[in-house]
C-alpha cells in the first residue's frame, strides 16, 4: 500500500499570480524530480468549502519511510521556499 501526504495551503490573495502558478507547476512535477514520489497533484479549490485553504497538494510515496527523505529532498526544499512566500499562515498537513 502506498503512503499519502496531503497539504492544504492558505495562499494569500495578494500573492503574485505568476509565483502561485510556478509553485503549482513545480508541485505537480515532483514525481519527475524525486524517484520515490509516485504521483503529485496540486491545484486550487473550486469551492469555498476549504475555508482559508485555497490550494491542496496530494503526494503519493512508495512508503511512509520515505516521508523524511521527501521533506529533505532538494526539489521539495526549492518549492517550499516559494510556498513560504505565498501563504498567509501555516499550511495543514496529514499523512496516512
Amino acid at each position: 500500500m502506498t503512503f499519502i501526504h496531503i497539504v492544504l495551503l492558505p495562499v494569500k490573495t495578494t500573492a503574485p499570480k505568476e509565483l502561485v502558478a510556478k509553485v503549482v507547476t513545480e508541485l505537480n512535477a515532483l514525481s519527475k524530480h524525486i524517484p520515490y514520489v509516485l504521483k503529485s497533484r496540486c491545484g486550487a479549490t473550486v469551492t469555498q468549502r476549504g475555508q482559508q485553504y485555497t490550494h491542496a497538494l496530494l503526494v503519493e510515496l512508495e512508503s511512509g519511510d520515505q516521508l523524511q527523505a521527501y521533506n529533505d529532498h532538494a526539489a521539495h526544499q526549492a518549492v517550499l521556499a516559494d510556498i513560504k512566500k505565498i501563504i498567509s499562515e501555516p499550511s495543514l498537513a496529514m499523512d496516512f
